[in-house]
Formats: C-alpha cells, structure tokens, sequence
C-alpha cells in the first residue's frame, strides 16, 4: 500500500471541471458561503464550470459579491449567480440568505466556507475576539446547516465544511481557531450520523495553504513560507467531494493536499476501519464503557 503524502499544491485533472469532471454539477444549484473572495469564489468557479445553474454566494463585502458574481457570469454564461449580503453568525442574517434563494428545490450543495482565524496566546486575549472564532466558524456553520436542513424537509442533499489541518493540531496563539475547527469537524460526523439515512451527505476538508486570501495572511508568521497551494485546489476538492463517487468519505474530515485518485484506492479500508474521524486515542489499557 503506498503512502499518500500531501503534495497537491494546485488543481489537477482528477478533481477538475475542465478535466475529469467535466459536467460534475450539471443542472445543480449551489449555496456557499464567505463566496465573494478567496476560496469560495474559487469554488463557485469551478462549479459553474462544471456546469451549475445557480449559485448563490453571500458574505459581508457587497463589492466583493458583485464583481465575483460578473466573473463567474462572464465565464459561465449559463450560470445564474445570485449575491446575499449577510452576518452567518446571526440568525436573522442567515434567514435572509435562505430567503434569497432562488424559486425552486433547495441547493444542492451548501458549502460552509466562511471562516476567520485568530492569532493570540490565551493570556493575552481579548474573550470577544477569542469566542470571534467560534461565533463564525462553528455557529455560522451550525445556523446555515440547521436552516439547510430544515429546506430538505427530509429529502438528500450535500453539506461540505471548510476545515483546516490545525484542527488537529495542538499549537501556540492557535486555541481559537484550532478548538473551533475540531468542533466543525465533530459537528461534520454528527450532521451524517443524524441525516444520511435520508441521503444527506457532510464532509469536512482541508482547503490548504494559501497565501492569498484573508485567512492566509492573518496566519502566524511561522507557517507564511508554508502557504504554498491555490485557491483553485480547494475548489476541485469541493467539486470531487461533491459527488456521488466520493460518497465513502461521508462525516469524515480530509485535505485537499491528498491525490484523490489515490486515496480512492483505500475507500474500503477507510470505511472498515473508520478512519478520518476526531477520536480520543484512549489505549488498549482504559475502558470508556459505563460499568454496573
């Protein structure tokens, strides 16, 4: 068995809607959140190109919106892109994105994308700032998942959480995020454990290192000359985890750094074994189960 290594650093025909996927969201509606810039525009790109007719894209920047929307239009003529302006930590913000939606059966696919990342030790920290992460990363992806849900009213659909590799990492002035990220992946498992019987699928994934968004250059000095992957290698992931044949990756968290083609050859592996999932190592030496 060989050893996937994280060395996907940009977009590649396995995962591309100008390669292997061409016509991957054909016909499809989309919803992503913190879509005016960065990843998630990258990722409505590439949905419209694989063929999507509706995308919505919301976030806090009303230009950023707009001009993403004439992009993609531009680009993908077939796609309709609809702009919300909205807060995902607030619950009548997030209902007027629901509200926004265009006529029609829900999206197919929401993409939880909008994120910050703290940068403080714990001593030094303001709490507002420090709860800032959770309020954005785990609340906003709580509020828009519950809402989504609500939608399917019991019918399939595709839930993917922008995660990120520090979750499972213990590191200096990285508690909020790191904490907040852990939960957004423990929620993923949770979302599937509760919804896949009715065919709704939620994956969390790693979107890289990428110097050029908000995120990238709010990151510790320590990891900057890391940041080496394209927006679009995310996008790809999103379109690849979107589709039926990445279905052995339901409730799990992965990283787009992975060749997918590769990983693929290990699905039943990580099927049996559970892999990709937030467990607690407790040994062969330490019991969890409840005694009489």
């Amino acid at each position: 068995m060989g050893h996937i290594k994280r060395d996907q650093h940009d977009i590649y025909h396995f995962i591309s809607a100008r390669g292997r996927l061409v016509g991957a969201a054909k016909g499809k509606s989309i919803l992503i959140t913190g879509g005016g810039k960065g990843v998630g525009k990258a990722i409505a790109v590439q949905f419209a190109l694989a063929g999507a007719t509706n995308i919505t894209i919301t976030g806090r920047d009303q230009r950023a919106l707009g001009r993403a929307k004439s992009g993609i239009e531009a680009e993908s003529p077939h796609c309709m892109v609809t702009t919300v302006e909205a807060d995902v930590t607030s619950e009548d913000s997030v209902s007027s994105i629901f509200a926004g939606l265009a006529p029609g059966p829900p999206p197919d696919v929401l993409v939880n994308n909008a994120g910050v990342n703290g940068d403080f030790r714990i001593i030094d920290s303001d709490p507002q700032q420090w709860w800032y992460d959770w309020e954005v990363n785990v609340k906003g992806t709580y509020l828009c998942t519950r809402a989504y849900l609500q939608l399917l009213l019991g019918k399939p659909g595709t839930i993917l959480n922008v995660s990120t590799s520090i979750a499972d990492s213990v590191l200096p002035s990285m508690s909020s995020y790191a904490t907040s990220k852990m939960a957004v992946n423990r929620f993923t498992e949770c979302v599937q454990l509760e919804h896949g019987a009715q065919g709704v699928r939620c994956i969390a994934f790693h979107p890289g290192g990428i110097a050029s968004t908000g995120m990238g250059q709010r990151c510790p000095a320590q990891f900057r000359g890391r940041l080496i992957d394209t927006p679009e290698l995310a996008a790809g992931t999103a379109l690849y985890l979107s589709t039926p044949e990445a279905g052995y990756l339901d409730g799990r968290f992965v990283f787009s750094n992975w060749d997918f083609q590769e990983v693929e050859k290990l699905k039943d592996l990580i099927v049996s074994d559970n892999l990709l999932v937030s467990r607690v190592n407790y040994g062969s030496f330490l019991s969890t189960e409840m005694m009489g």
